[in-house]
Order: C-alpha cells, then structure tokens, then sequence
C-alpha cells in the first residue's frame, strides 16, 4: 500500500508550510494597517500637529479674550466723557423680558444713571406672554384694559404689538411725563393680574424714554417668543423721547429678537437696537443708543448682522 502512505506524507508536508505562509501574510496585513489608516491616528507626526493646531486655537482664543477685556476696560474708563450728561433729566422705564440677565439690566440701569438720566421705574414681562396658546387671551386683556383715552392702533395685528402699544401709551411721554391716572393704573393691574407682566408696588411711573433688556440665542424651537419680543419694542418704540432693544450676544442671530428689528425697513430706523448687552461696551452702548434715540438719530450697536 505504498500510494495512501505517499499521500499521508506530501498531505503533513503541507501542513508548515500553509502555517508560516498564514502568519507571514498576517505580519504583511499587520504592517499595511500600520502605515496606512492607523497610522494616520498614531504616528509622532500626526499628533504633533494636532497639538500644534490646539496651541494655535489656545493662544488665538487668548488673544481675543484679551482684545475682549482691553476694549471693555476702555468702555469703562471714557464711558463719562462718551456718554456726558446726554440723559439729564430724562426719567427712563427699564423693561426686562423673558431670558433677560438681571446683571445687564442693572448695569443699563447704572450706565443710565452715569448719562444723568433717572431710572423711574422697572417692569418685568412673563413667558405668558409670549405663550403661542395665550395669544388671544392677551389681545383680551389688551383691548379691555385700555383706557377710553387710549386707542391701539388698529394696524396692529400681532397681539404682542398691541401689548407693547399700549404700555407706551400710558407709560411713556415724549415731552413732559404726567402722573398715572386711574384707568392707566388700572390697565396695568389688568395686565399684572392676567399674569402677564409683573412690578413692585401699585404700579410704574412714567418715563420719557425706554430700554427693553432680553437675553441671547432664541432656539430655532422658540422662534414664536424672539419674534414677541421683537414685536413688543416695536409697538413700545411708537411712544416717548426713544426706546432701545437691548439683547445678549447671539440675540441678533437666527431667531434672535433684534433680527426681527434689523430687518424691518419700516421699524430699523425707529427703534435702536444692541446686541452685546452682556458686555461692558454693550451696556455703555446702550445709554449711549438711547442718547442719541432722543435726539433723533437711531442706530444699531454690537457685533451682529445689521
């Protein structure tokens, strides 16, 4: 039986040699892989220039941080030669909305005062507000609440701008500011008791002039609330001496409220608007707006699209 024996011998003689030829062809795969895609995410070269790229975003982001802290601490220092006493015996409203930051607001308030104006009184806007499901409710509240001296403009649609038409109607005066009457004291403790805005005491003094403080980036989701506020200053912008939207950095993008100003042909030249409140030029920039909002000459300030 000489032929199996033959076939048992070559078929083993086989066997090392399949062997090593799957490990040298393991070793060949081995290194491709090495010098090629992995390579690319452990080589020396490859992380030295990731390090190299970090660095460079490290030291740009510092030197913006301080470009950023230079120009504020300039701000700062010229704001009382800027700013003068253009505000002198000016009485102005502080309006904060939904999202506003309590500190910019009290740093408008401050930087009003540098400018010799007085803040005379602080009124505080609820998300109801600008509740899409609230909206016929408001525009309710709205119309029953104005006094018989008092006509919203029938233009106005939007229940939010008739919101704000009114609050300029009995709270802001052009030239001289009378005491609040009743059915002015009144509206406001209807739309205080509807849940819609808020204020320390029986009610807000007039003012000849107005800042509406609102927050930054409105998410694509509430879109609805941007557009409100944006709306409001609007009706507000329609009364008094002049009126500024002031909002964070970020509030004249997307759905940001001063993006529904900006590009507004008809609203842009009435009402001054600033989007970097949350800083100390913004805010210096603020009283500084509303300086020149009283003498006429409206502009927009900050860092976003105009």
């Amino acid at each position: 039986m000489p032929g199996p024996t033959r076939r048992l011998r070559s078929s083993g003689a086989r066997r090392p040699a399949l062997f090593w030829a799957a490990i040298l062809l393991a070793f060949a795969v081995g290194v491709a892989l090495g010098g090629g895609v992995l390579a690319r995410f452990t080589t020396d070269g490859d992380l030295k220039d990731l390090r190299a790229q970090v660095e460079e975003l490290e030291r740009a982001n510092h030197g913006l941080t301080d470009r950023a802290r230079a120009a504020d601490a300039f701000a700062d220092a010229a704001a009382p030669s800027t700013l003068g006493r253009g505000l002198a015996g000016i009485p102005v409203l502080l309006v904060a909305a939904p999202g506003a930051d309590r500190a910019d607001v009290a740093q408008i308030a401050r930087r009003v005062t540098q400018a010799g104006g007085t803040v005379a009184g602080n009124l505080t806007l609820t998300a109801a507000l600008y509740a899409d499901d609230q909206s016929e409710r408001l525009r309710g509240v709205v119309d029953n609440a104005a006094p018989t001296d008092v006509a919203i403009d029938a233009a106005l649609v939007d229940p939010r701008a008739r919101a704000g038409d009114l609050l300029g109607n009995i709270l802001l005066a052009e030239d001289a500011v009378e005491p609040p009457s009743n059915g002015r004291t009144d509206a406001l403790a209807a739309l205080r008791q509807a849940g819609f805005l808020t204020f320390d005491g029986p009610t807000v003094p007039g003012a000849r002039a107005a800042v509406l403080v609102t927050g930054g980036t409105v998410p694509g989701a509430q879109a609805a609330q941007g557009q409100g506020i944006g709306r409001l200053a609007a009706g507000l912008s329609r009364h008094g001496a002049g009126v500024v939207l002031a909002g964070r950095t970020g509030s004249a993008q997307g759905a940001g409220p001063i993006v529904v100003v900006r590009q507004d042909r008809a609203l842009a030249p009435r009402l001054a608007t600033v989007d970097d409140a949350d800083t100390v030029v913004g805010q210096v920039s603020v009283a500084l707006g509303l300086v020149q909002a009283t003498r006429g000459d409206v502009r927009a300030y900050g860092t976003g699209a105009r």
